[in-house]
């Protein structure tokens, strides 16, 4: 056994002997106890760089100092006892109230790094310092900055929203058919057994895989569904930028006169997460495509809708010339009608470029 000691010692430490050494060759050889240890080396230093990677907190004075006021006691109780009864004391006393304070400082950090239960409904906080929470699946969540929130929470599936910040999620294997998910504005990653960090910037969303296979989800019918495995990252750009690039390739495949190409990007528009105004703005669009292609009733309920969904108080120039051109088709089809659309008309935009066509179209059609 000393020789084992003695070689385990020269050739488990990084840099002190040659593991090819034919001493260390001949004794692994005849030594299975010294073969076993050394082929479980790879999985020590793996736990080891685990560890390493874990979020670190110093435990608070106050509970390291009464740990300590403790452990003295106890050495002056001690103290009593080996005066009256010599020999009692051992190396065995020593270690156990080395062992007790350790384990009294543990305590107390364990006590004070316990993760509360997340409820749903229930938003954590990270300003200052890291907030850490568990799920009651047993997803374990380190909320580094920023806001998250459970937005919901089933037996099958647990769902959290992070609007901005950064956020290290451990989920552990899950039964078939759970998931658990981190959705931001710009994408949902669904995850059923991993681990893996997301970062929501006011530019985009990062997703960094630790452990095991994560599915991203960007946000706006279009964008392809990712796969990113262990040790890999993705970025998703805005949904907002996204939006914003269909808008405008929209509006060069109209003036190309390209509507197939134009109404497709205008569904994908649609298909995304926009305020009430974008929305409106691509019903428009739509609506003017159709009319151009002579589908002038589709188009007319394409402009209403628009309209319809338009903020009040909103008094945008493509708003305007949308319910210029929506009562200019109504004049076409129900000439009856007309007039109340430019009474519509003048009342959201009373001084708007088409007042004065408004004002003389809806006498006239009176």
């Amino acid at each position: 056994m000393t020789d084992c000691l003695s070689l385990r010692e020269r050739y488990f430490a990084p840099g002190v002997g040659n593991p090819t050494d034919p001493e260390w060759v001949d004794h692994l050889q005849t030594c299975a106890q010294c073969r076993l240890a050394y082929q479980g080396l790879p999985e020590v230093d793996r736990a080891l760089a685990e560890v390493a990677r874990l979020p670190a907190s110093v435990p608070a004075f106050d509970t390291i100092a009464g740990a300590a006021a403790g452990a003295a006691r106890n050495q002056r109780r001690r103290r009593v006892v080996r005066r009256s009864v010599p020999f009692l004391y051992t190396g065995l006393g020593t270690a156990a109230l080395a062992a007790g304070l350790v384990a009294a400082v543990l305590i107390g950090r364990a006590h004070q790094l316990s993760p509360k239960l997340l409820a749903p409904g229930a938003e954590i906080q990270a300003t200052g310092e890291a907030r850490s929470a568990i799920l009651g699946n047993g997803v374990r969540i380190r909320l580094e900055a920023g806001t998250l929130k459970l937005a919901s929470a089933s037996k099958e599936t647990q769902s959290l929203l992070l609007p901005l910040g950064r956020v290290f999620v451990d989920v552990p294997k899950l039964p078939p058919g759970s998931t658990v998910s981190v959705r931001t504005p710009d994408a949902e990653v669904r995850v059923h057994g991993t681990r893996f960090a997301v970062i929501r910037t006011s530019k985009d969303t990062q997703v960094q895989v630790v452990e095991g296979v994560v599915e991203v989800r960007p946000e706006g019918i279009g964008r392809s569904v990712q796969t990113i495995r262990a040790g890999e990252s993705a970025t998703i750009g805005s949904a907002e930028a996204y939006r914003e690039g269909l808008r405008h390739s929209t509006l060069a495949a109209l003036d190309h006169g390209e509507f197939a190409a134009a109404e497709k990007q205008i569904g994908q528009l649609l298909g995304t997460s926009a305020e009430a105004g974008q929305q409106a703005e691509a019903q428009a669009l739509l609506a003017w495509s159709l009319s151009a292609r002579g589908k002038r009733t589709e188009a007319i309920q394409r402009y209403r809708q628009a309209l319809t969904l338009l903020p009040e108080g909103q008094r945008r120039l493509w708003a305007e010339n949308a319910c210029a051109e929506l009562a200019i088709l109504v004049e076409q089809e129900s000439p009856k009608d007309s007039a109340l659309t430019w009474a519509e008309c003048l009342r959201r935009f009373p001084d708007g470029v088409h007042a004065a066509l408004a004002r003389s179209r809806a006498h006239f059609t009176r």
